[in-house]
C-alpha cells in the first residue's frame, strides 16, 4: 500500500527525531525535538517536491503539530504526528 505525501513527511520527521533524541520521553519543561533540515532536504527524503513538502509542513504547523524556523523544524506533538504517519 502506498502512503500519501503527508504520511511520508510525518514518517520522515518521526524517524529523524527518533534518531537524534535521547532514549525515553522528554521531561516537562525541556525542549521539543528539533530537526535541522531545509524543506528541500525533507522533500528529497520523503520523495516529493519542495513545494508539496512546504504545503504539508504549513498544514501541520497550522494544526499545531510542529513549528518552523529557518532551516529548523520543531516537533510539538509527536503523538499526533504519529497518527498522521498512519
Amino acid at each position: 500500500m502506498f502512503k500519501s505525501v503527508a504520511q511520508r513527511i510525518a514518517t520522515t520527521l518521526l524517524t529523524l527525531t527518533a534518531a537524534q533524541r535521547p532514549a525515553g520521553p522528554l521531561r516537562p519543561g525541556t525542549r521539543h525535538p528539533q530537526i535541522t533540515l531545509t524543506h528541500e532536504q525533507l522533500a528529497a527524503l520523503a520523495g516529493t517536491s519542495r513545494e508539496t513538502a512546504t504545503k504539508v509542513l504549513h498544514e501541520f504547523a497550522d494544526r499545531g503539530l510542529l513549528r518552523q524556523a529557518r532551516g529548523r523544524i520543531t516537533v510539538l506533538a509527536p503523538d499526533q504526528l504519529r497518527d498522521e504517519a498512519g
